[in-house]
């Protein structure tokens, strides 16, 4: 066994974000949105143009998935469905009335837009901190997938002066599974930091998580399936920890030849 190749991606804080990144993203945002203003109303009511069509597309449709939720043997089951049947049928004016006025100018729908740029926002800045953006910073996510990817020069453009690298990494997966294993883990290290780091910042403890995401990620990463026949899959993995030492998460990938 040969370890040739060991980094550590931390998750960016929030400080460590271009100055203007989320103002930028969330005016592209907004001025995106308001520009299908228009369109969406247009497919709305080209898609639901009278109170006949809203019958059949949503309160029948409506109704006849809510009849699954609910237990039949439950002492209100016919009166919640009848009650909902009523309501979502009586909504047909209703919907018919306010969809344009919704989407006129300046109505509730651009309203939308600004009450939610905040949250937008926030919600951005979480993500940024651990995928990045393309055109100005890189998380821990797409350095992990470069350096299983065996991607050595790019992943030496984007790492920053947080990262701890050692080697040169190669491809991990053999090339007729790396276009689907690849994007996998990177889908479960995304969902992977943003519970852990929700979690962490909402005072939980994190380490059952950890634990629990990181089995998941052997099962393609130490996968000898997927793997290259040169790669040790009992020493390669790529692995989310807590940084005792600095106090941030970060993501571990090691591989190790034979």
């Amino acid at each position: 066994m040969a370890v040739v190749f060991t980094g550590r991606f931390p998750v960016l804080e929030d400080t460590e974000l271009p100055a203007d990144m989320k103002d930028k993203i969330t005016t592209d945002w907004h001025d995106s949105l308001k520009r299908k203003r228009e369109k969406i109303l247009e497919n709305l009511t080209t898609r639901i143009p009278d109170e006949d069509t809203y019958k059949k597309v949503i309160a029948d449709v409506g109704y006849s998935r809510i009849i699954e939720v609910f237990n039949p043997n439950y002492p209100k089951y016919k009166r919640i469905l009848r009650k909902y049947r009523a309501k979502t049928y009586k909504g047909a004016d209703d919907w018919i009335k306010n969809v344009p006025e919704a989407f006129k100018e300046g109505g509730r729908f651009e309203e939308g837009i600004y009450t939610n740029i905040g949250k937008y926002k926030e919600n951005m800045g979480m993500i940024w901190r651990f995928v990045g953006d393309k055109d100005k910073i890189f998380g821990p996510v797409p350095k992990a997938i470069l350096a299983l990817a065996g991607k050595a020069k790019a992943l030496e453009n984007v790492i920053m002066d947080i990262d701890t690298v050692s080697g040169s990494p190669v491809p991990v997966f053999k090339p007729e599974h790396e276009s689907r294993v690849l994007p996998v883990v990177d889908n479960i290290l995304i969902e992977a930091l943003n519970v852990i780091i929700l979690s962490r910042e909402a005072g939980l403890d994190i380490s059952g998580l950890i634990s629990d995401y990181n089995a998941l990620l052997d099962t393609y990463v130490k996968n000898a399936t997927f793997a290259r026949d040169n790669i040790d899959t009992a020493n390669t993995f790529c692995h989310i920890a807590y940084d005792d030492v600095t106090g941030r998460i970060v993501v571990d990938v090691q591989i190790a030849t034979i």
